[in-house]
Order: structure tokens, then sequence, then C-alpha cells
């Protein structure tokens, strides 16, 4: 049976994550819904990652397995125009029959949006955390260094997290700046239940003069979910990108 491959871009603001939840709205529901609407089959879509409830894509990937083969543009074009205007597919192709969009994932990028004035446009607020309190750039840079390497990223989990090693690898962890706005960019082999927010929400206080720099690294030394900072917003974040 075919096999195609998607790259999506999706607004997370009104949908409960990615994978599919009994009577909520989710990315994965919307696209089975789409695909079961144009092409008759019941097909489950697999993503490269489980985003959580609110936070947006540029960059997910995902598989599904039909029936039939089929034109790829039409596909593309026929359930873009059933899906809700907040989804849509960006690029849809034919896969090798072995391609995995979760298992065959290499690195991720995450990226969180922050804007440090004191007016933020109304256009971007679904999209960026305003953050009120002066930031020091410098401190917050330093702090997110430290964060790179292969480390057990218990500290930066959520409770709920229930898989068996939280052992992860970073390769890029740095925040760049442009007059009030930071963004920070986080990328990894793999990333944890909430693991990229707790980390923001840890980079803000270091940012606030609440902790210094080395609290990232003590925190990974500790496995202790609670020495962290507060999970930031959901609204800020987006996967944007994943390389096979």
């Amino acid at each position: 049976m075919p096999k195609y491959q998607m790259l999506l871009h999706y607004r997370g603001t009104r949908y409960a994550g990615w994978q599919t939840q009994p009577d909520r709205k989710t990315i994965q529901g919307e696209l089975e819904k789409a695909i079961h609407k144009i092409c008759g089959e019941r097909s489950s879509v697999v993503g490269s990652g489980r985003t959580d409830a609110g936070v947006h894509a540029r960059g997910q990937v995902a598989h599904v397995t039909l029936g039939h083969g089929r034109d790829t543009k039409r596909l593309r074009t026929s359930l873009n125009a059933v899906l809700p205007r907040d989804i849509r597919i960006m690029n849809l192709s034919k896969a090798a029959s072995g391609f995995h969009a979760q298992k065959d994932a290499r690195r991720k990028r995450y990226e969180y949006q922050i804007y440090n004035g004191s007016i933020l446009s109304p256009f971007l607020s679904e999209y960026v955390l305003h953050f009120r309190v002066k930031l020091d750039y410098a401190r917050m840079q330093e702090a997110s260094r430290t964060l790179v390497g292969r480390h057990d990223f218990s500290g930066f989990t959520s409770s709920r997290s229930r898989v068996s090693s939280k052992v992860r690898t970073v390769v890029r962890s740095e925040i760049s700046r442009r007059g009030y706005f930071l963004l920070y960019r986080i990328e990894g082999d793999g990333f944890l239940h909430h693991m990229v927010r707790n980390i923001v929400g840890t980079l803000l206080e270091v940012g606030a003069c609440k902790r210094d720099s080395g609290a990232p690294r003590e925190i990974i030394l500790s496995r202790d979910r609670t020495r962290a900072g507060p999970t930031a917003p959901a609204h800020a974040l987006s996967l944007a990108r994943v390389w096979y």
C-alpha cells in the first residue's frame, strides 16, 4: 500500500495537542477526519512527535498509508479544502515503504518567542509571550548554553512523563535578540513532555535575576523537577523543523 509524507503547518491554539483524544479537537484527529472524507479510508496519521495543547508547528512531519495510490498534488489540494483553516498540508509526497515519521526523525528544532517591551501588538499575542519584567539577555544566553550535551533531563520534564529514559542530546541551545524580541532555539534528538517550556521558564527566571546563570546545569544534575522554573505558556512555542 502506498505511503505518503506530509509537511504540516498549524496553529495549535484551538487544539488539545497533536494526539487524538476522545471528545477533544486535535491535529491528528482533524487530519484523519479529512482523509476519511476525501479518501473514504480510516487511516492513522503518524507525526514526528506529539506537540502539546496550544503549541504551534511549521515543521511537523507526518506519514499516512492509504489503500490506493493517488496524485499527490490533487490529494494535498483536496485535503486542504476540507481541513480547518488553521491546519495546512504544505507539502505532500510519496514516501518509501519503510519511512516512519517518528522513528526515523534524527533531530528536531523548537523555537520559543518572547517580547520584553511594554506593549505587545494584539496581532502577535497568540504566538509570542509578553514578559514585562526586564530581562538580562547576556545571563540568559550564558545559561542556555549549559544545556548543550547529552544529559538526563528529568529535572525539566513533567511528572506525567512515563518514558523509560529521560536522557536526551541537545546540540543547540541559544537565544537571539532583535530589539525587544527574544527567540530561544533548541535542537536535539528528542524532547520530553513540557521539557522546552520548563527550560524557558527557568531561563526567564535567570533573565529576571531570580537565579544565576548556572541554574540549568544544577537542575540537570539534581534531576529534580521542583528545582526548575515554572512551565512557560504553550502559545509561544513552535515545532520549527525535523531532520531525517
